[in-house]
This record gives structure tokens, C-alpha cells and sequence, in this order.
């Protein structure tokens, strides 16, 4: 059962390079910016939605891409919540 997620990156060149590899993998995802309950300085994020998001990370690790955190997304109230998984 696929769910989505949130992986939080420093910036906008690292989100947007990790989104290329990714796709290159057959795994889409959206860089927007990183919602403020995550983190309290700017960032960017992949939002994207799989089965499994540790082999997500993996191919990151692969590539050398690091991130600061991936977040599920649930509902609370009509509302986003995040679950920090990774």
C-alpha cells in the first residue's frame, strides 16, 4: 500500500537533484517548499508517494544524496500531520 511523504532537503539544487535520480529509478515526486512544522529555517522537500520509502533511501544513499528527514503525511482533523520515519 503506497503512502506519501515528505524528505527534507537544505535546499532547492539538492531537492531538484534528488528528484532527477529518483525519476531516473521510474519513481516520480514534486520539490516544493519544506512545510514550516518541519523545520524552522527554509528548505525544500520531494513530496512523493511509494510502498516503501527506505528503498527510496537507499538509492539516495546510492547517489550520495543526503536528507534531513523523511515525514509521513497523515491527516489530523483535515489537517497535515508528520511522522518522522527516517
Amino acid at each position: 500500500m503506497k503512502k506519501e511523504y515528505v524528505l527534507a532537503f537544505s535546499s532547492f539544487y539538492k531537492a531538484s537533484y534528488a528528484q532527477e535520480k529518483l525519476a531516473e529509478h521510474g519513481i516520480r515526486a514534486a520539490v516544493r517548499k519544506l512545510p514550516p512544522e518541519l523545520m524552522k529555517s527554509c528548505g525544500y522537500a520531494l513530496y512523493l508517494s511509494t510502498s516503501s520509502i527506505q528503498s527510496v533511501a537507499d538509492i539516495l544513499e546510492r547517489d550520495e544524496i543526503e536528507f534531513r528527514g523523511a515525514y509521513e503525511i497523515g491527516d489530523m482533523g483535515g489537517k497535515n500531520a508528520y511522522k518522522r520515519v527516517l
